[in-house]
């Protein structure tokens, strides 16, 4: 009897542990992988930080490239000392150039801690100059060369901020036509992807991998100098497309409409695209790489 009863004992303890087990098993499978409707306006601000860092100077964003592109439609090249050294003289740099192809190449090592921020970085660039009737050059000329077609890698690297630390790679192509002009026009694409830590109070500690493209149309390049140093950013539309994974086991995404003013500040339009469709509006500053405030100006 005793046998039966402890043999009872062990079956009933392995029928309930079985029963916990397929319970755990079935709460893991069943994890919503959809945004939460309470993180949705948290994601937003989430994606308008990381942009702001993607874009500024002094975040180490594109602005730091756009800025190398001025230097080419100047000097022909990106100098080992240029107008503003604050702003971003190169540590390192090694160029190339295929007479056969036409195709100058730069590399540079970039790096710069003011305040809050501090970045590192390696940029590839690959250039070609061309005529106003299309025809490869060797070399940029003043007043000859119209249009620059360029690539921009940057290899992994990481970059403080005041609200976000990023670590990513980045890609590029552009194209800066009108050089024999008055006003040189941006157009292309600028791709980049990594992980991100946030020290803001909506999203303080927070991390997540993410993902996203911005698509340049017609954007004007525009230098200003505040405060000893020099900033490069744009005047014009853009689009972006924005992916993140999240530790909670979802992603979410958010498709966003900028609006460069042209005086270092943007505008983000900013639909949740994997939530309720909601669009939240930031002005961040592209100067310095960092979310402002909800709203327009």
């Amino acid at each position: 009897m005793m046998t039966n009863k402890l043999s009872k004992a062990f079956a009933t303890a392995f029928i309930l542990a079985a029963g916990l087990m397929v319970t755990s098993l079935m709460m893991v499978g069943c994890k919503s992988s959809t945004e939460p409707t309470g993180a949705q306006e948290y994601d937003s601000r989430a994606a308008a930080d990381v942009t702001s860092a993607a874009l500024g100077t002094e975040s180490g964003g594109a602005g730091v490239s756009f800025g190398d592109a001025m230097s080419i439609t100047k000097y022909g090249t990106i100098p080992t000392v240029i107008d503003d050294p604050k702003a971003g003289t190169p540590t390192s740099r090694d160029t190339s150039f295929d007479p056969a192809t036409k195709l100058h190449t730069v590399t540079i090592t970039r790096s710069a801690s003011w305040g809050r921020f501090d970045f590192n970085t390696v940029i590839t660039y690959t250039y070609t100059f061309y005529d106003a009737s299309g025809a490869p050059m060797d070399n940029f000329i003043k007043g000859t060369t119209d249009r620059i077609d360029m690539t921009v890698a940057k290899q992994k690297s990481k970059d403080i901020g005041e609200r976000v630390d990023v670590q990513d790679t980045a890609y590029g192509t552009w194209s800066i036509t009108g050089l024999t002009g008055s006003t040189p026009i941006l157009n292309g694409n600028f791709n980049r992807s990594g992980t991100d830590v946030f020290h803001t109070p909506e999203n303080g500690d927070r991390t997540f991998t993410h993902s996203f493209s911005i698509t340049f149309v017609g954007d004007t390049i525009v230098q200003s100098t505040d405060n000893g140093r020099q900033h490069t950013f744009l005047k014009g539309p853009a689009t972006s497309h924005f992916t993140a994974a999240t530790p909670k086991g979802y992603t979410f995404t958010r498709d966003t409409k900028i609006t460069f003013n042209g005086d270092g500040t943007a505008v983000l339009d900013v639909t949740r695209t994997s939530g309720d469709g909601t669009v939240d509006t930031y002005t961040i500053d592209v100067k310095v790489g960092q979310w402002l405030r909800f709203g327009r100006k």
